[in-house]
């Protein structure tokens, strides 16, 4: 960083520190225009609205999505953006809309869950392990590690390698973009588990701790990118999910083909489903019962293109 120091005209020996950075940028929540008075409201009175007793679900392509509380405390989950570095290609055809959202949250450090930058949040929780509480949601953070060895078409491990020069990419020397939070936001008298890109057979203390949950979100796509099909109904299984709700699939309208992934339709359709026609649905606990790993697909519905279309 290169500084320059000006004297204050009419104050001797004062000065003023102009300091330039020729490397990069980082947050820019100092350029916003928004401030806490919504947050100072949550601390008073429990929420911003009525409790409408459902949680909005809303699907902003890739991994990202939009969680809002009956008492409309909202959380964005994994916004995305094209690599930095390069090494990865072009993935998307569209900046991130800059949203507001009450809180942002990361689960892993890769270009395509972690534009925490894009959103215009009041606050961020970025790959947060431990248990944070606001209003009526609590989000339990717990740290365990990203997939490392694909399981499909496209031996992204071995490009992983390659970027990082050597051989040992796994747990537990693994490079801090190979770790991975879980998120469990517990609102409405639900529990939601996000998934990111963990590895589907982590240790038994972390399904202890991830415990029952009645909607997990799960990467699955047609190339089995990040899971494949076994082990997406693994995970789907053993947390006892009323529902599941695919991600990490490609959807060609934010997305070009050039990032491998392939649509959720074929892993869809061997579960009992339902075809999400917008890009965003509420879902109250007394729409999961009765049902065991029912799928919610969004397939191209999604946020981020229907604020385009507008």
């Amino acid at each position: 960083m290169a500084n320059r120091f000006h004297r204050l005209r009419g104050y001797p020996g004062v000065f003023l520190g102009i300091a330039t950075s020729a490397s990069g940028s980082g947050l820019t929540s100092w350029m916003s225009g928004n401030n806490h008075n919504r947050i100072i409201q949550v601390q008073n009175e429990g929420g911003v609205q009525q409790d409408s007793g459902q949680v909005e679900i809303a699907y902003y392509a890739n991994s990202a999505f939009r969680i809002t509380s009956p008492r409309g405390i909202s959380v964005m989950v994994d916004p995305w953006r094209n690599d930095p570095s390069g090494a990865w290609g072009l993935w998307y055809r569209m900046e991130f809309p800059k949203e507001n959202v009450d809180i942002g949250a990361s689960t892993h450090a890769h270009f395509d869950h972690d534009a925490l930058d894009k959103l215009d949040a009041n606050m961020l929780l970025d790959r947060m392990a431990g248990t944070f509480t606001l209003g009526d949601i609590t989000i339990r953070g717990i740290a365990d590690k990203h997939q490392c060895v694909a399981p499909g078409m496209v031996p992204w491990t071995e490009a992983v390698k390659q970027f990082e020069g050597r051989e040992q990419i796994c747990a537990p020397t693994n490079a801090r973009h190979m770790d991975n939070t879980l998120f469990v936001i517990e609102t409405g008298g639900m529990s939601f588990l996000m998934w990111g890109d963990n590895r589907p057979e982590p240790p038994q203390e972390v399904w202890d701790q991830i415990g029952e949950v009645d909607v997990v979100f799960v990467p699955v796509d047609g190339s089995e990118h990040i899971l494949d099909y076994e082990q997406a109904n693994a995970v789907v299984e053993k947390t006892g999910a009323k529902a599941a709700i695919p991600h990490h699939y490609l959807v060609p309208e934010t997305t070009f083909y050039t990032s491998t992934l392939l649509p959720a339709d074929e892993w869809v359709k061997t579960h009992p489903f339902t075809n999400v026609d917008a890009p965003s649905f509420n879902l109250s606990k007394a729409d999961l019962e009765g049902k065991t790993g029912h799928v919610y697909y969004f397939g191209s519905n999604n946020m981020v293109t229907a604020k385009s279309a507008n």
